[in-house]
């Protein structure tokens, strides 16, 4: 078994596809609800940013970023890339439930924070849950923005099922299949089983993590956000990423984004 996050190389090329789309969101949420977005250069961080896919790209377009993340070779990844770039931005190697603005070697507190692809459910109890909002909220200023995705499930389904899609980056080749092994009612944890399979010229082989995830259904979501006290829904919206087009949360409701304001 391996860990995937231990192949940051394998994991940009795998989620490459759709940088461009999420960039364009966050900047549009930043245009829409921060006032201050046209007046000067925003700070903008990221908790568990992994390989800083998004977080390069943000700093090459003016904004002050910063990321966390657990796995330190995604952490190294990203800071050699920042090199690359001549960009003076850094990941800190840490825990998305305890970090301060010390922690990330910052004196003055973002304007905004984001985690798009469900990094949020890693987090499989509430009081886990609880203290990465109350250390997101306490890195952000008054009234900062916070945009969450995650994976909601449909109440009354008893699995979330599989997902599978193929990559390619010059001469190799990705295809990887997200599915879930078991469920736990109970706990609200799902074991999940992230394979890749990669080709190249040269070699073959795989790539096979399991890891339990957290679900919620909306109306889980919405208590352990009532209970956690640190932010408010001000808007919601769907994977497509469309900023003309917000979404009204329902029981059946599944991929979606949250615009959290502290």
């Amino acid at each position: 078994m391996s860990c995937l996050y231990d192949y940051p190389q394998l994991y940009d090329v795998l989620f490459s596809d759709t940088c461009t789309t999420e960039i364009r969101f966050i900047e549009s949420v930043l245009q829409k609800f921060c006032p201050q977005h046209r007046r000067t250069a925003m700070s903008v961080f990221e908790p568990a940013c992994g390989t800083g896919r998004l977080l390069w790209r943000l700093a090459k377009r003016g904004y002050n970023v910063a990321g966390l993340d657990l796995n330190t070779k995604s952490v190294a990844y990203c800071n050699r890339r920042m090199l690359r770039h001549a960009l003076t931005a850094r990941s800190f190697c840490g825990d998305m439930t305890n970090f301060t603005l010390a922690d990330l070697q910052r004196k003055q507190p973002f304007d905004a924070a984001y985690n798009l692809v469900s990094s949020f459910l890693h987090l499989t109890n509430d009081t886990q849950a609880r203290q990465h909002l109350a250390a997101v909220a306490g890195v952000l200023k008054p009234d900062g923005i916070y945009i969450l995705g995650l994976h909601l499930k449909p109440a009354g389904q008893a699995f979330c099922g599989s997902e599978s899609w193929s990559m390619r980056h010059g001469t190799l080749s990705l295809h990887s299949k997200l599915r879930t092994l078991s469920c736990n009612s109970r706990k609200h944890v799902e074991t999940v089983e992230f394979r890749i399979d990669v080709r190249t010229p040269k070699k073959r082989y795989s790539v096979i993590d399991r890891f339990p995830l957290r679900t919620y259904t909306a109306k889980q979501f919405y208590r352990l956000l009532k209970s956690a006290n640190c932010f408010r829904i001000i808007e919601t919206y769907t994977f497509d990423y469309d900023i003309e087009h917000p979404i009204k949360v329902n029981d059946t409701t599944e991929d979606t984004l949250f615009i959290l304001r502290r």
